[in-house]
């Protein structure tokens, strides 16, 4: 129903350096400066708060500056080979930018002494891996890594950030202290290097970042990344609307980000539906039907994270999808929700760690992504 003349503006999926970033400026140059100063960061909030989109805003201003930045997907790394997979491709990747094929690797080949990048050119694209000999230790293969980044700084009189995304699934390898501390050691080594390290999954992160006993103790400032004010945000929305020859009321457009708590990814997906209904303004009845494709639209991204769950956990995420409460072990609360105390403290600890359950800045507990109790809600599961 949109007008063909324009496209949606409440773009999903891909991030683009060319849309529209709303009220992050303060936090763009707050971390942009701390990337030009070298400095190392550890920037947490819950999921699709636009972390990622974030950095790569301030990547882009460091790379302006002539910076090298390096960005690591640490989300699918399972083994601590991925990471050297991951760590590789992405520096000979950001090293090679702008650079034809065939001059990437002789740009590059010299910057290590035991991985040999490769490149597997296909019909869809160029790969880029890393060869080295299977016997080298990890930790041979980290320092070199770094070594490399080291030389190429050198060379070319410039400086470095280093963006490793979801970097709390490091902890979850079996040799996860090993890594920590490697990683660590030769992030100190390098004086012109600054490191972003990213996650959702914040208890785990400020743990291994806070606690004395971690490798990584003191070494990041931490940088909590907060939601966006409403009052910006819903101007935002309304002037998206305005500039693609729509009308969003302000109202509708405050009920949108209620509606979904203030949620960056949810209020974008939101309002991209509902620009989509929307003919020349934007009603009530058509932010309703936007809720509920919304809805219908994330069912299955939910199911699996409630699948995933063990019993007891399940039990707690439905009673505070029901009721946030600020005194979950309270006996009243335990027996309405038919919740025992032993089981409640085990499961409150992994619903936190896993970031589906947070304690907010009133004290209360409740679920992180604020429609996974309308889905439960909508299942009669509760």
């Amino acid at each position: 129903m949109g007008d063909s003349r324009s496209l949606n503006p409440f773009s999903l999926g891909i991030i683009s350096m060319d849309q529209e970033f709303c009220n992050r400026e303060k936090e763009i140059e707050e971390l942009t400066r701390h990337a030009l100063n070298c400095t190392h960061v550890v920037i947490f909030s819950p999921r699709r708060y636009g972390k990622t989109s974030l950095v790569k805003q301030v990547m882009a201003r460091a790379s302006a500056q002539g910076y090298l930045t390096v960005y690591v997907d640490c989300f699918s790394v399972i083994a601590k080979e991925d990471l050297v997979q991951k760590f590789t491709s992405a520096v000979i990747s950001s090293i090679g930018k702008n650079v034809v094929e065939g001059d990437i690797l002789q740009k590059t080949v010299k910057l290590f002494k035991r991985i040999i990048p490769s490149l597997d050119i296909r019909p869809d694209g160029v790969s880029i891996s890393a060869k080295y000999d299977q016997s080298t230790a990890f930790p041979y293969l980290i320092e070199d890594i770094f070594n490399g980044i080291a030389r190429y700084l050198r060379t070319k009189k410039t400086r470095c950030l280093i963006v490793f995304d979801e970097f709390q699934e490091i902890s979850e390898l079996k040799e996860s202290k090993q890594v920590e501390g490697l990683l660590r050691e030769q992030v100190q080594a390098v004086s012109d290097m600054g490191c972003f390290f990213v996650g959702s999954r914040r208890r785990i992160l400020q743990s291994m970042f806070n606690d004395r006993k971690r490798p990584f103790f003191k070494l990041a400032f931490n940088y909590p990344l907060k939601k966006i004010p409403k009052e910006e945000l819903a101007n935002h929305i309304v002037k998206l609307f305005a500039k693609t020859r729509k009308t969003c009321p302000l109202t509708l457009a405050d009920d949108l980000y209620d509606h979904v708590e203030g949620n960056t990814y949810y209020v974008r997906k939101l309002s991209h539906l509902l620009w989509d209904m929307t003919e020349k303004e934007a009603t009530p009845e058509l932010l309703s039907a936007a809720k509920s494709e919304l809805l219908e639209a994330e069912s299955l991204d939910l199911q699996g994270v409630f699948a995933g769950l063990l019993m007891g956990e399940k039990k707690l995420a439905m009673a505070l999808a029901k009721e946030p409460t600020g005194k979950p072990y309270a006996m009243d609360y335990l027996k309405k929700h038919n919740l025992s105390p032993g089981g409640l403290q085990k499961s409150m600890k992994s619903l936190q760690g896993k970031d589906i359950v947070e304690q907010d800045h009133e004290g209360i507990y409740r679920l992180t992504d604020p429609l996974f109790g309308r889905w439960s809600r909508a299942q009669d599961m509760i």
